[in-house]
This record gives structure tokens, sequence and C-alpha cells, in this order.
């Protein structure tokens, strides 16, 4: 059997970039920046207030305990102020509009009272610079503001956004298919007779891509016969990745193997020291894409997906390695096997009590396994107990 840490090298060495392609803003977010993003002008382009409050100059509060000023107008963000600021004068400002000419500061309205076209300012002392975000601080013109190869989130979109990117140059996306194999898996529509199921694993595998922006996804359903596999497998190798579940372990009608192997598709390698998901199969196609197999309870194909897949897709992409974070154990769990184990788990976020703590669920065919869980904890097998307080890695869906 191949360990965990090996299955995923050979798995990554077969990545590859499928190419770039410009896709409007709207449609970027969940892919990868093919580019880097350069500020095309300074930012903030003015210097700006950043409160609501008054443009003064801040000698005239120098020495001053009790300070008024002439109001000259109110300056509202969108506008640009008339007349200058001068001594023993301001002007009325609102956040995100330009500093006035004359002024070095701002006083939040708070710390005032206006009284007519007077104002009078209750602070004793203010810095010059005082809350005024200033022309070029977060960016200068010609910057490289953000790096390509980063998944493009809420936060990115919004930067995108700012500096004009409408159109934006991302990694393009493989072309997917998923079978699900099995006489007793029916689609989800069915009316189902006792010993059926419904097809839950192409809908949670077609979940798991979205996240990365892959929504055009072929799908097919096929019984545990051969030439009903070889047809369908046939015609969904043209893609870029194939994923298939069940079919794959030593059943006498898992037939998956033999197939692919028929079909041209080089075994890499089959069956992994990890639980749940032992039976898992790679292999690459001699049309260019590469195959998972995994085996057909809900919780392995999850697991598979998280710990395997991703770290195909996040190095063809050109993201950071699929890495866990590692939080305290707040529960105590003897070692089951002495394969790797991951085992669904939530954040516990208790003051002074934080951590993780695991979920209870029936094995790998327990439909509802991973529900309410914040993701899956590692038991290596060589650690006999995770104890309480012990450092356990954690993979967040």
């Amino acid at each position: 059997m191949t360990s965990v840490a090996a299955a995923i090298q050979l798995i990554t060495q077969q990545a590859r970039t499928f190419g770039t392609e410009e896709v409007p803003i709207e449609d970027a977010s969940g892919r990868v920046l093919a580019q880097d993003i350069v500020a095309e002008r300074d930012y903030p382009p003015f210097n700006r207030s950043a409160m609501d409050g008054y443009a003064v100059q801040a000698a005239d509060f120098i020495g001053r305990k009790e300070v008024r000023l002439q109001l000259l107008e109110k300056l509202h963000a969108g506008k640009v102020a008339t007349q200058e600021v001068t001594a023993g004068t301001c002007i009325k400002i609102m956040t995100g509009a330009p500093v006035p000419q004359g002024a070095d500061a701002v006083v939040k309205v708070e710390d005032t009272r206006e009284e007519g076209e007077t104002v009078f300012f209750n602070t004793e002392s203010i810095q010059s610079g005082q809350h005024i975000a200033k022309q070029g601080e977060d960016a200068r013109q010609g910057d490289r503001v953000v790096s390509q190869g980063q998944l493009i989130d809420t936060p990115l979109s919004s930067v995108l956004a700012v500096t004009g990117t409408y159109r934006v140059k991302a990694e393009k996306l493989p072309t997917v298919a998923i079978i699900s194999t099995g006489n007793e898996i029916m689609p989800v529509h069915a009316d189902l007779l006792p010993h059926q199921i419904r097809d839950s694993n192409s809908y949670a595998v077609g979940s798991f891509f979205r996240k990365f922006g892959i929504v055009k996804i072929t799908k097919a359903l096929v019984r545990d016969d051969k030439e009903s596999l070889r047809e369908t497998i046939d015609r969904l190798l043209e893609n870029d990745m194939l994923v298939l579940s069940g079919g794959v372990s030593k059943g006498e009608a898992d037939y998956v193997p033999e197939v692919l192997k028929s079909l041209g598709v080089k075994e890499v390698f089959h069956r992994v020291r990890i639980k749940p998901g032992a039976p898992l199969w790679f292999g690459i196609s001699d049309r260019g894409g590469v195959v998972f197999g995994l085996p057909g309870n809900p919780v392995s194909v999850q697991v598979a997906c998280r710990i395997f897949i991703e770290s195909y897709l996040r190095r063809c992409f050109g993201l950071e390695p699929v890495q866990p974070i590692y939080l305290p154990f707040k529960a105590s769990r003897p070692r089951k096997t002495t394969l790797d184990e991951f085992f669904p788990g939530k954040i516990l976020t208790e003051a002074y009590h934080s951590g993780l703590v695991p979920v209870r669920y029936n094995g790998s065919g327990d439909i509802a396994a991973t529900l309410g869980s914040d993701g899956i904890c590692l038991h290596p097998g060589g650690v006999e107990q995770l104890t309480e307080g012990m450092p356990v890695a954690f993979y967040p869906w």
C-alpha cells in the first residue's frame, strides 16, 4: 500500500497547466489569478478624509484650549472644495472626500459643535496628518498590488474592481467528468426499492469542484457491467479529469481497474494507507488526462476530494499545497487502525477551551457523517492515542 504522503507526491507529479483565459470579473470568483495586478494610479489617488469631520490647519490648535473657526463650506465625497482652508477657517468634510487645499488635518465631528457659520472644537490638540489617508499610502502607480497564483475570493474581487480589471486573466479550468458506479445506485429523483440507494457521490464531488469555479461537469451513472463501464469510460476519457466512485475494491463486481487498463489508462498506484478510502486508485490516460477511482462510501469520497484531488488541482493552478492547521484536541481518542485515519471534527470555540472535538459517526457509509463538521482531523497510524491538548492536524472543508 502507498503512504498518504507518497500518494500525494505521485498525484501532484502529474499536475499540468490547462492554459489561461480571460473572463469577466463577474465570473472570476473561485478562479485562480494568472496575472499580476498593477496599480494604474496612486491609491488613494488623493489625500482622502478618513472621518466625517472638519478639515483644518493643525497650527490653529497649538497652545490653545478653546478653538473656534469660521466654516467656509461643506464637502461631500465625490466633490472638490471650491475654497482653500486658511488660518482661522475650516471646511466640513465627509469620509472619502478629497482634503481641501491648505488643510493638513481632520477633526472628527464628535469633537465639535457647529453654530451657524462658526465651529467650536473641544479638543486641545491635534496632529498634522490626523485622520487623513495620504495619497499613495496604499500603493503607488506602477506598484504590483497582487501577484498571480492566488484564488480569487471576496477581498481579491474588490481589488480587481478598484484597479479597473474588469476582464481577468485566469487559469483555465480542466474539463471534468464524474461517474458513479454500482447496481444499487439510482438517480437522485428515483423511487427506490428497499435494496437501492440514491447517487450522492456525484453531487458531493461536483460541489467540491465548485470551490475552484469548475461548474461545467459531465456526469454518468453506470451499473457494475464491464461493457457499460467500458463504453462510458471510453467516452469520458477525453476529459482532463475523470473521477469515478465505486468499483475499485476487491469485490467480484469491482471492474473499474480492469476496464481502465483495457482502455490504455496506466495505473500509478492502487490502495493507500488511509482510512476511510484505502482502495483509492489513480492513473494516467494515454489521452492526456488523469483518472481518480474513489471508493463508493460517501465519507471516503469526501476525504479523497479534500486530501488527494485538491492537492492535484492546487498544483495545476500554481497554488500553495494543501496544508492542515494544528489545533489542540479536546477529547481522548484511541487508535482504531494502523492506517492514517481521517475523521470528522468540529472546532470548539468556547472561551479558554477552544480546540477540536470529534464528530460522532458510524463509519464511512454514514450518510450524515460529515454534516455539522468543520473539516477532517488526522489520527496518524503511528500514534497510539490522541489525548487532551495534543496538537492535531485539521483540514477545514
